[in-house]
Formats: C-alpha cells, structure tokens, sequence
C-alpha cells in the first residue's frame, strides 16, 4: 500500500474500505472544528453509534503517554468487555510522543484498537506526520480553513435555481474564502435568487459585486480599506470586531494579500489603472474600485513590497504551531504594514 495521505473528500471511503485493517489516523491542521468532526465521524465508521457507551473510545493526553506509556501500550493489547473494534483517541499531539508509537506499532496487530489522532498545524519535518504518511497502513488527513465546508458550497450552488453559464461565477460562489462564513454564504444565495426571482438572464459579476456589499459583513472590506490608508486606529478596532464575529485570521489573511497584491500590479501601471482592474477576477465596480484606484495612488511598489512580505511571514505562522497567539502577531504584523503610509518610508 502507498504512502496514505488522503484528500478531504476521501476520508469515509478510505476508512471504510481498509476498517479490518487500520492501524493509526492522523488528522491535523489549523481548522479545529472540522478536525474534531472528522475525528468524531472515524469513532462512528469504526466503533458504530454505541461505541463510547460500550467503552470502546479511550481518549490520552499527550501528558499521561509521556508519563507513563506503559498505560498506553497495555490498552493497545486489552481485550475489550463488548465485542467489536476498540479507538484509542490522542488528542493535541505533538512530535513528542512519535517514539511510543513508533514502539507501539512494531507490535500492532489488526485485533488491536486503531489509533487516532488529531494535532493543529505540523511542519513538513514533524516526526509525527512523517510516520503517518510514510506507513503503509496509516491514514493521513489535513484538514486547513480553506477546506471547511467545501461540499455544503458546492451543493449549494449546484442546487439553485439560478442561471449561471459563467464557469468563473460558479467558481467564485463555491470557493468559500470569498465569504466570511457558512451562514453569510448561505444568506448571501437566497438573497441572491429573491434578486433574480422570475429574471431567467444569467448571473453576472455586477449583480453579485452590488447584493455583496449590502448583505455581508462590510467589516473586512473596512479594515481592509483602514489599514491600506494608514488608519492604525480604526484598523485594529475593526480587526478586533472580525474576531468576535467569528471571521477567522484565514479569511483576514487572504484577503489583504489579495488586495495587497492588485495593489502591487497597480503600482506598475499607474498611468493606466483600467489595464489591470479590467482583468481583476471577480471584477470591481463602483466604490470598491473607487478605493482601490485611492490605495494605488498611496502605495508605491516599494511598500506594497514590504507588505507583501509581511503577509508572506504571516502565512507561513498560520501552518506553524506556535506559542503565541496567531491573533497577536496578525495585530502587530497590521500595525507595521500601516506605519508604512504613516511614515511614508
């Protein structure tokens, strides 16, 4: 069997189809949410729904493996009192505890539990994700903010009753990083059928650019727009205002470098904007490409640069683990990129 790094949509499948056989799970990534939904789901394909009542999940902490490993080992090798396939469950694992399960799947025989774990983002050198995808029985899932929910976008658009002959329309409604979240998506289609309701012409970029800008959370765009001025006031009170709404560090992430990177081709045509913004997916009109022609005439190629390479760095914390919170580092990475116009360096 091949190195077994799966792709979302395959999960079920795979457990399914390799159940008798299946010595560990590894699933990790920054989307928690889904990760503990994905974990919860193999409990079920493995152990059915009676599972936990009849003790067959048993959960460690990564501290009481290193403890005491012996623990972890002697229930990998106990025989359950109901009959059926037993899960030993490990969650928030690092690679601190790869040597245990090297040593316990030396051993590891399919009459044994499977082993789960789940883990935040690792690095492509973590032990731990090289000794799930190198085994040959092993699955390996990761799940990221940009995967979640991808199918209910997808179904949900396909299921309309909307005319969308535009390949590049389709796409942008199904890609869920062009919403702040499931629910704003989901608002954001009724309104949009209530708009074309007994009006059989296709969907248009226009008509999606003007129902955008009344039905979503308007927030991110003013940050966005705050933080591009050199409004450090107003940017980090917004950016605060994003994070009680639930708009994840993600979402916030890959729109400023989206905006910021329009805002660098800008800054190598600025004697003729329209050549760039005509070409921009999914097109501006009105107030937003009144803004952008603003911000370009702010920023010089030089700073939107020196941007950039803050969002790069950021992009980069966002797959690392890290002590320190995401949220606080977004915050001070925001404060330098809005010195730029305030210092105008």
């Amino acid at each position: 069997m091949a190195t077994m790094k799966i792709r979302f949509n395959d999960f079920k499948v795979f457990i399914k189809k390799n159940m008798g056989s299946l010595p560990l799970i590894l699933i990790y990534g920054s989307n928690q949410l889904e990760i503990k939904s994905k974990s919860r789901e193999a409990i079920t394909l493995i152990c059915g729904p009676s599972g936990v009542e009849e003790m067959r999940v048993s959960t460690f902490t990564e501290t009481e493996l290193l403890k005491d490993p012996t623990i972890f080992y002697s229930k990998l090798k106990t025989v359950g009192f109901f009959p059926g396939k037993q899960v030993l469950t490990i969650e928030s694992a690092t690679d601190k505890i790869v040597k245990i399960l090297t040593d316990a799947l030396k051993s590891y025989s399919n009459d044994d539990p499977t082993i789960l774990i789940t883990s935040n983002a690792l690095k492509v050198t973590s032990s731990l994700r090289k000794l799930a995808e190198e085994h040959q029985k092993a699955l390996c899932l990761p799940i990221y903010d940009e995967q979640r929910d991808k199918e209910k976008f997808e179904l949900r658009v396909n299921s309309s009753s909307l005319n969308i002959d535009d390949n590049k329309i389709s796409s942008f409604l199904k890609d869920s990083r062009n919403f702040s979240s499931v629910n704003s998506f989901m608002s954001f289609m009724e309104n949009l059928e209530l708009y074309k309701f007994c009006d059989p012409s296709p969907v248009s970029f226009k008509e999606i650019e003007i129902l955008l800008s009344e039905v979503s959370n308007p927030t991110i765009h003013d940050m966005i727009n705050y933080l591009a001025n050199g409004d450090t006031k107003n940017t980090i009170f917004l950016l605060q205002s994003l994070f009680n709404v639930g708009v994840t560090t993600n979402q916030i992430i890959i729109l400023t470098n989206k905006h910021f990177s329009l805002l660098h081709k800008l800054s190598l045509h600025k004697n003729n904007p329209n050549i760039i913004l005509n070409k921009t997916y999914p097109p501006l009109y009105g107030h937003r490409r009144e803004q952008i022609i603003q911000h370009s005439n702010i920023w010089s190629t030089k700073l939107t640069e020196r941007a950039l390479q803050i969002i790069l760095r950021l992009e980069e914390k966002l797959r690392t683990p890290s002590k320190v919170p995401l949220r606080s580092i977004l915050e001070r990475s925001f404060l330098r990129i809005s010195s730029f116009i305030n210092k105008q360096v």
